[in-house]
């Protein structure tokens, strides 16, 4: 990722990035820089996400990239592995208890997140400091346990007649597993639609996209704003799954921006640790 001068790159895992402000830069003031879980879409390039973690950074966030691959989405204790080593990093790191974590997830980001949630949900004595430090959550172009067939074959292939195989297949899948396999999606599925935390979210879709239902994304919102959380839904008419910021690049940042003014993070965007920050949409 291009992070230009005063930031370093630290590569966790196969699955893990983080990127941050240089601690051995001397111009960074002591104020700790928020944290963003960037949580990608299956079969997301280092080089996709380089344009939402390039435009976190510019805006006072270090930034976690978490990357599945496709067999990992279909074996949930994988995904669950790969979860506890973003919650093992934030309990190990002694900034954790001292700054915000926004959550940013695309697609099938969704689900991992959710079973983030779950492990959050399970242990919160264990997890204080990481539950405490949440402040908000966006999803651009989410999906629903329903929508992971549908959505997995897409990503998969153009072709109309393999991507129907492909559905077909992993919906008699998930039915055959359902004890084992599709428990777990629903698990997820359940603690993301529950939000416990009562975390002010943004949710961003496209009416064209033939992966993610827009029914359940506002209907979830519904839900949240009836309980007296923060919730934001915003549609785009022309955009491809996952497209949005391609296709509305300053839309997308200015509505993200609005968002985090909203839930009070205006302060960490304003400054960089002391260094201003222009409120640029390029990448």
């Amino acid at each position: 990722m291009s992070t230009g001068p005063g930031f370093k790159v630290k590569h966790v895992n196969s699955n893990l990035q983080l990127l941050q402000k240089d601690r051995s830069d001397t111009t960074v003031a002591t104020k700790e820089r928020p944290l963003l879980l960037l949580f990608g879409w299956m079969l997301a390039k280092k080089r996709h996400l380089n344009k939402y973690g390039n435009m976190y950074l510019s805006k006072g966030f270090d930034v976690m990239t978490i990357q599945v691959k496709p067999y990992q989405i279909l074996i949930p204790t994988k995904i669950q592995k790969v979860v506890q080593n973003v919650l093992d990093h934030l309990e190990q790191d002694p900034k954790t208890p001292r700054r915000p974590i926004m959550v940013h997830g695309l697609s099938v980001g969704g689900y991992v997140y959710g079973e983030m949630l779950v492990k959050l949900k399970n242990a919160p004595d264990r997890y204080d400091a990481i539950r405490k430090g949440l402040r908000g959550q966006i999803f651009d172009s989410v999906i629903d346990f329903d929508g992971i067939p549908k959505g997995f074959s897409a990503a998969l292939t153009k072709n109309r007649m393999i991507r129907a195989s492909v559905r077909k297949c992993l919906e008699g899948y998930f039915r055959v597993f359902e004890k084992s396999i599709s428990c777990h999606y629903k698990r997820s599925s359940d603690s993301f639609k529950d939000n416990e935390l009562q975390l002010p979210s943004l949710m961003m879709y496209s009416l064209s996209d033939p992966v993610c239902n827009p029914e359940v994304i506002e209907a979830t919102g519904k839900q949240w704003r009836m309980r007296n959380i923060h919730s934001v839904t915003k549609h785009f008419e022309d955009s491809k799954h996952v497209g949005i910021f391609h296709k509305h690049p300053e839309c997308y940042v200015e509505t993200i921006l609005k968002f985090l003014e909203d839930i009070g993070l205006e302060e960490y965007t304003r400054e960089d640790n002391g260094e201003k920050v222009e409120k640029t949409t390029k990448m």
